[in-house]
């Protein structure tokens, strides 16, 4: 009987695999669902091929490994899951080939809940939180860090730094116990430039961010050197919390941010947080997109008219290419910046409340320092007088993209805005029904 697979060399049938071992989507840090004890995740191909043969099982193995999930919630996961994530940190043990297989991994918990979880949980995850911790920094391939609700020691928030590939680190919640036996190091000491981190998320602090180690971890991660992407989505903050930006203003002042060229970040309506976030946007000379949220009900009236008080003196964020946010906001970030690119598609139900004046006066008001090429917008209702604005304003626009809270009968885009602009190649209108 033929054999197949010594038809074509090994490096062939790797390729083939390669182009198997598609990216899976961004998931959460944590679990998936409900009883899903899955620690492994890979794409469809791959499961299909391991399942053919031994010999294309063994070869997949790499790939089958690419991507653990070690996350858990307390009350949603089962002891099945405890037990394969046992099975994994057994096998890491005995195989020390399988750690160098692992690119993303997903460690800690998606929540913390009074009671320990369901049937002894917590327990049972704690016994072997301890040995996934001391895995991480054994995993020399690793590229992608997902934490959960977990507790860093010094020693391992270190050693994650020194990972050689470490290119992503999300953390959902940051906090650090320690002891006498895990001292505070001295980050002063630590290069810079050693780790190659290039895309950074925080969620939220624990109640100690003002107290070290916890600032000056977080202070040495804003401060590397490779730092492209910075994500900050924070739950609302109580009273007497401090934000992210408020730790910049305070610990690292004069520090520019030369690297960073992505910003997706949450605001909240106090004058402090606002003053302290167009001073952070002075000193990022090079950020080309910026995403402004917020998580607090009628708070982005409020930040709007913070920022435009303070905004327009200090000119934060010079080099901007890309916003998205808030119609309302837009003109305050684009105008007299190199923008080609507004999105405006983030909302909420107070959209319907914004007058068709209001709507108008911010497009005509957004004024790049360069043409618009790409404006995507949602509104309330549909309005011509929207696309006749448009097509007066930005003459060079190659996409529109048009939501809106009203289904009406579509009018000819062509003819309104094609025919008044000269290299208008893709519009589109989407009409959806909120």
């Amino acid at each position: 009987m033929t054999d197949f697979t010594t038809m074509l060399p090994l490096e062939t049938w790797l390729l083939v695999l390669e182009f198997l071992a598609v990216p899976l989507p961004r998931n959460n840090m944590a679990t998936t669902s409900e009883g899903d004890p899955i620690i492994l995740r890979s794409s469809p191909g791959i499961r299909n091929v391991s399942t053919v043969s031994r010999f294309f099982y063994q070869l997949a193995n790499p790939f089958r490994f690419r991507e653990v999930n070690f996350a858990v919630h307390p009350w949603r996961d089962s002891k099945v899951k405890l037990y394969r994530i046992k099975e994994l940190l057994d096998l890491l043990d005995s195989r020390q080939e399988v750690k160098s297989w692992i690119r993303i991994l997903s460690v800690g918990r998606e929540q913390v809940l009074p009671g320990g979880g369901r049937d002894g949980f917590e327990a049972g995850y704690s016994t072997l939180e301890s040995r996934i911790h001391k895995v991480i920094p054994e995993l020399r391939g690793l590229r992608e860090l997902r934490c959960g609700h977990m507790y860093f020691t010094s020693t391992l928030f270190s050693a994650i730094l020194r990972l050689p590939q470490l290119d992503d680190l999300g953390v959902e919640y940051f906090e650090f116990v320690g002891g006498p036996t895990d001292p505070t190091p001295d980050w002063s000491a630590v290069r810079q430039d050693e780790s190659p981190l290039r895309r950074l998320t925080v969620k939220a602090f624990g109640p100690t961010l003002n107290i070290p180690p916890v600032a000056e971890a977080l202070v040495r991660l804003l401060r590397q050197e490779t730092l492209v992407e910075l994500n900050y989505w924070p739950p609302p903050l109580p009273v007497g919390s401090v934000s992210l930006v408020s730790i910049i203003s305070s610990r690292i002042p004069d520090y520019v941010f030369e690297g960073l060229r992505k910003l997706n970040i949450v605001l909240t309506p106090s004058d402090a947080e606002v003053q302290d976030f167009v001073q952070f946007g002075t000193r990022c000379p090079n950020l080309a997109s910026l995403t402004i949220n917020w998580n607090l009900i009628n708070s982005q009236y409020l930040i709007g008219d913070q920022l435009r008080r303070r905004s327009l003196k200090e000119h934060p964020f010079p080099a901007l290419q890309e916003f998205k946010g808030r119609l309302a906001l837009a003109s305050i970030f684009v105008q007299g910046r190199p923008v080609h690119t507004v999105d405006s598609r983030y909302m909420n139900s107070h959209i319907k409340n914004e007058s068709g004046t209001a709507v108008i006066s911010n497009i005509a008001a957004l004024r790049p320092s360069v043409p618009l090429r790409v404006l995507r917008l949602i509104t309330a209702v549909w309005d011509e007088t929207y696309i006749e604005t448009i097509a007066q304003h930005y003459t060079e626009l190659e996409e529109l993209v048009h939501e809106h809270w009203e289904r009406e009968e579509m009018v000819n885009l062509d003819r309104e805005i094609g025919g008044r602009t000269r290299k208008a190649r893709k519009i589109a209108a989407t009409f959806t029904e909120m």
